[in-house]
């Protein structure tokens, strides 16, 4: 017999500290957050720029015009797919785009048309990589900026660079038999006669190459601290003309308004919903790994985490090369690293909540090694401390009677250090279970202070904090939810780049 419990569906704070399950009708009807010290919601104004042709600037200005209005939505559900209100000051969202022509820049056609005949595939994302880049340094260095940058892809940008039949073979990088056996004994201390007296070699240029577009160019625009959001012409076209499409293949205008607009406003420093009885002074982090491209090391991944406050305060740490088992192929930290990378989010923790953490919570989809398990405890002291490893698992199945699947927030212990939770299923707030195949569980092994009912309501509540769609929720938690798009971005990165910490730069 296994011990069953259902967690009750966290709430979300909206404007004035109201509360309400759902983002949508919450924003619909509370609007967004805002702190007891603020009049109302801020900002009050999202000031745009945009970067594109002729063609896709004036697309996107006609797209946030019809998201100043009403928009209905084309679902029978109206709970799970709501009207959207209008992205004005005159609902409860009281905000506005503003636009000025001093925050945009328009490509030359003749530029776009040239890059979509570069041959090597990696050559031509690069070229229109730094087009883009360009293009956002030329609004950053204005006096006045923007809050956000919308970069708007002309479909020969979309077709040829982004991802399609053209760019196939891009997305990784291919190095020579040669280059990974050298790279190999490098690692093991061997040097080479190229090398032996390179003090006295000129330095070599790193040669710019990208792998995905989108990646790329999120990364090396962190530089000009200015968010952006990448709209592509099939997007645009698909919003702006959805009526005449007899394929409906994107969503319908509400809900990517619903999506859109909410995720504008978070990058413009915006807080849609925070989630309500969150502890405020427990650190939450999740830990991950990613495959640096711009190398030939085979076994070697970077750590990365990211932190969050009680108030959804997010931040992206990199940490430093992790050595893959080649027997287990699992990757784990030495007991210094991980006492290295821990310590500088609780640091950083500190720095954004102004207080230590009294509770540690870590997210991990692996397990956690002894050399883990030591240096994380040797920078958490006498704080509570949760070691978590969350996994889906798609090895147990549970029924329940009637016509839909499994409940949300169904909690299943296995034993006094494993549970199961669904983070999916039958939502009753909505009236409907959003998958099209029996819910997936996660699969849950804990070693901690707290109970697996705590912890499971924590995890519940921490898929309701992705700003960058408006959803219920996600399956996996915001710790680990974004965590391989994340380490994408990252992974294109040099080690000297500039990295900005805030989630917004990489949602």
């Amino acid at each position: 017999m296994f011990k069953a419990e259902f967690i009750d569906e966290p709430d979300l704070v909206f404007g004035n500290s109201n509360e309400e399950k759902d983002p949508r009708i919450g924003i619909m009807y509370l609007g967004p957050y805002y702190y007891s010290s603020q009049d109302g919601p801020e900002p009050m104004r999202v000031k745009v720029g945009i970067v594109g042709d002729i063609q896709t600037i004036e697309k996107t200005k006609e797209l946030l015009n019809l998201m100043h209005n009403e928009l209905q939505s084309s679902d029978p559900n109206k709970w799970l797919h709501p009207d959207f209100p209008g992205y004005n000051k005159e609902t409860k969202i009281s905000s506005e785009f503003i636009l000025a022509d001093a925050w945009n820049s328009k490509l030359v056609s003749s530029e776009v048309n040239r890059i979509t005949t570069i041959a090597d595939v990696n050559e031509r994302i690069t070229s229109a990589v730094n087009l883009f880049k360009n293009g956002v340094s030329a609004i950053a260095s204005e006096d006045d900026t923007p809050d956000v940058i919308i970069c708007a892809l002309p479909q020969q940008i979309e077709e040829f660079c982004g991802i399609s039949i053209n760019t196939r073979g891009a997305k990784r990088p291919k190095f020579t038999n040669a280059e990974k056996e050298k790279e190999k004994m490098r690692s093991e201390g061997q040097r080479f006669l190229d090398t032996f007296n390179e003090e006295e070699l000129p330095i070599e240029e790193p040669y710019d190459k990208d792998y995905d577009f989108r990646n790329a160019l999120k990364g090396k625009i962190m530089e000009y601290g200015i968010p952006i959001q990448l709209l592509k012409w099939s997007t645009l076209t698909g919003i702006l003309e959805y009526d005449s499409f007899s394929n409906k293949a994107t969503q319908d205008p509400a809900s990517f308004a619903w999506n859109f607009t909410m995720g504008l406003y978070y990058k413009a420093r915006g807080k849609p919903w925070r989630l309500a009885k969150l502890r405020q002074d427990t650190c939450y982090i999740g830990v991950s790994f990613y495959k640096n491209k711009l190398t030939p090391k085979e076994n070697i991944e970077t750590s990365m985490a990211q932190v969050f406050t009680h108030n959804g305060e997010g931040i992206v740490l990199r940490g430093t090369e992790v050595e893959r088992d080649e027997f287990s192929f699992e990757t784990h930290m030495t007991d210094s690293q991980a006492e290295k990378l821990i310590g500088d989010s609780i640091k950083r923790y500190t720095e954004k909540a102004n207080r230590l953490p009294s509770r540690v919570v870590i997210h991990k989809t692996s397990q956690y090694s002894e050399g883990e398990i030591n240096g994380i405890k040797k920078v958490v002291g006498n704080a509570y401390l949760d070691l978590v490893a969350i996994k889906r698992n798609h090895n147990y199945r549970f029924m329940r009677t009637g016509d839909y699947p499994i409940l949300r927030g169904t909690m299943i212990s296995l034993s006094d250090t494993s549970f199961l939770l669904f983070t999916n299923g039958y939502v009753p707030r909505i009236r409907t279970y959003e998958g099209h195949r029996i819910p997936v569980p996660l699969f849950i092994q804990h070693n901690g202070d707290s109970s697996q009912s705590e912890l499971s309501k924590e995890i519940l509540g921490l898929t309701k904090l992705n700003w960058n769609t408006t959803k219920f929720a996600t399956q996996m938690p915001i710790t680990l939810e974004f965590a391989d798009k994340v380490g994408d971005i990252l992974s294109e990165l040099p080690e000297e780049s500039v990295i900005k910490d805030h989630y917004r730069f990489y949602m």
